[in-house]
């Protein structure tokens, strides 16, 4: 790719996964979620795996760190999931106290959303690592 295109991929990155974050946050307020926070970070990934090329890329997430990343999120929801049906005896039940606040109030969904944003922001990547990548004998 051109110059121009790498600068603007790497200008673009940042903002992006600023309001990826914000998206995962903010998702029980407004629309948005996990889901759809994971899903920018995928595409983050795609923007910058076509600007530079996937082994540049893969130093920054490579496909074991995914997995791992991937693993780890799955874990943390079924642990939120099992407190749930250990305090209040239904999996991924409304169990933390609504104190107050764009938060709190929320209870479980905020951990939940973060969880669920991992999950598919790993996954996303994973999907574009497994699109960009180059086979011997192949372009």
């Amino acid at each position: 790719m051109s110059l121009i295109s790498r600068t603007a991929a790497r200008w673009i990155a940042i903002p992006a996964f600023a309001y990826a974050i914000c998206l995962v946050l903010t998702g029980h307020l407004s629309p948005g979620g996990g889901f759809a926070g994971g899903v920018v970070v995928g595409l983050i990934v795609a923007l910058l795996t076509s600007a530079f090329e996937v082994g540049i890329s893969e130093e920054r997430i490579n496909p074991t760190t995914a997995h791992i990343g991937r693993v780890l999120g799955l874990l943390c929801l079924l642990a939120l999931g099992t407190m749930g049906l250990l305090i209040t005896g239904f999996f991924l039940r409304n169990f933390p106290p609504k104190v107050g606040g764009p938060f709190s109030m929320a209870g479980l969904i905020v951990p939940l959303y973060v969880c669920i944003g991992v999950i598919v922001g790993y996954e996303t990547s994973l999907i574009v690592y497994y699109l960009f990548e180059r086979r011997p004998g192949g372009e």
